[in-house]
């Protein structure tokens, strides 16, 4: 009897260590969405009046981004996870009554985490790289890369070492020469690929933190574009030569944060020349004599942050701020350039958290100065924006706070433009009239499942 017992529990043991961890354990589900309705002083659609790279996110599009992950693999030599972000754009059928929709795939991608318990990573796939960001202008000042690729690194509680490697192919006209060419068997034609090449980008950072409450973060890119050939319009034989292209990126950054409640502090310093100094998804104009890229410079500087103090036992009150700089200098060698231009923007939202009743106000300036003359005025004059907001809202947390999701808001915005401003829209754009625009909106907006962050 007594073997019998022993044997039955050595059943039950083995059938325990072969059961999997619970799927829902396993599952991961997360947000981003932003959601609502607005209109101008006028009844038509609000919109936010934008003179400069990266505008006040106040005002922004309907978008919606949900994740999906699941940890497919969990083990004494590591774990393994996949994730996949799909992301909605505001084409809304209850607005439009189009059956339409713009999607985008975000992410899809495969990664190992420490990797033969050494805190070793890996990952192939599709995904965004992103550290820290300005939340008032939806803006990562440093590092925002969009890569297919591969990637890897080492990371702990104190440093994280990473890098990545990836490729595009933008269908822009210079990197892929689509055309019609005779059919082989048949009347008629059949489009094929002449000419591809594919820009590489690869990205490097080294990061330490300490738990007491600061980050020191370094950061690169080397992008480059090989030498291609494309068409010449109305011809399929006829081609011309596209030289190869170049560019790098470099930065830094220095975050402290456990100062007040919720406070934190983000500053930034990034350079970036040729290639690096257009977005990697973007084509690069104001090109040089040899049609590269390679002399365009930006320089960029920036700083976010957030503090918050106790009113009492059921109040609170916190102020976020945000503020970034940038030089921009195209690669042609024009010293008196529209297209050449310093422009800077700084916002600052104080709240006040009265449990859930949690009421802003915002206040914002953006200015763009360019070093050549408007070719529709022959002026040379510094654009200024300037949008002052009031923002009642409810914060749905048990403790609310300035970044606490979901909250419920309503907007009202006034929009103060200068003349210089005015005359970035084209002559017969409405909005070229109107130097005080007004803004009413409701908005809901959200994030959960995405490790605090959005």
């Amino acid at each position: 009897m007594r073997l019998l017992s022993l044997s039955l529990l050595a059943l039950v043991g083995t059938a325990r260590a072969a059961d999997p961890p619970p799927a829902a354990d396993r599952f991961e589900f997360g947000s981003y969405g932003r959601m609502g309705v607005a209109m101008d002083g006028e009844g038509g659609r609000g919109e936010r009046r934008q003179i400069v790279a990266f505008g006040p996110r106040l005002i922004e599009d309907n978008y919606l981004e949900l994740d999906f992950g699941y940890r497919v693999f969990e083990g004494p030599e590591g774990r393994a996870r996949v994730r996949t972000t799909v992301a909605f754009f505001d084409d809304l059928f209850h607005y439009t009554g189009q059956v339409d929709a713009t999607l985008a795939l975000r992410q899809a991608y495969v990664e190992g985490e420490d990797l033969f318990r050494t805190g070793a990573y890996a990952w192939i796939g599709s995904r965004w790289q992103r550290g820290d960001d300005i939340y008032l202008f939806d803006l990562w000042p440093m590092d925002d890369l969009n890569l297919v690729g591969v990637g890897g690194g080492y990371r702990d509680a104190r440093l994280h070492l990473g890098v990545a490697l990836g490729l595009n192919r933008l269908e822009d006209g210079r990197q892929v020469d689509r055309v019609p060419v005779p059919a082989p068997s048949t009347f008629g034609a059949q489009t094929v690929t002449l000419h591809d090449r594919q820009r590489v980008v690869a990205a490097a950072q080294a990061t330490w933190q300490e738990a007491a409450g600061y980050k020191l973060k370094l950061y690169s890119e080397l992008h480059f574009l090989p030498r291609g050939r494309r068409t010449l319009a109305g011809s399929f034989t006829e081609t011309e030569a596209l030289p190869d292209d170049l560019g790098f990126v470099i930065g830094a950054q220095v975050g402290l944060w456990n100062f007040a409640r919720n406070g934190h502090l983000n500053v930034w310093l990034r350079y970036a020349g040729g290639l690096a100094a257009y977005d990697e998804l973007g084509t690069p104009a104001g090109l040089n004599d040899d049609r590269r890229s390679v002399d365009a410079q930006e320089y960029r500087a920036a700083l976010a942050g957030n503090v918050e103090l106790a009113l009492g036992d059921d109040a609170a009150f916190g102020v976020q701020y945000g503020a970034w700089a940038r030089y921009f200098l195209d690669a042609d060698d024009e010293e008196e350039d529209f297209d050449d231009r310093f422009e800077a923007a700084i916002a600052a939202r104080p709240q006040l958290m009265l449990g859930l009743f949690t009421p802003a106000v915002e206040g914002s300036v953006q200015i763009s100065r360019p070093n050549g003359l408007n070719p529709q005025t022959n002026r040379q004059a510094v654009a200024r924006v300037v949008q002052l907001a009031l923002v009642p809202a409810l914060t749905l947390a048990r403790d609310p706070g300035v970044y606490d999701r979901p909250q419920l808001r309503l907007i009202y915005a006034v929009s103060l433009l200068n003349q210089a401003a005015l005359d970035l829209y084209a002559q017969d754009d409405p909005r070229s009239d109107h130097d005080v625009v007004h803004y009413l909106g409701a908005r809901a907006e959200w994030w959960f499942g995405r490790g605090g962050g959005y």
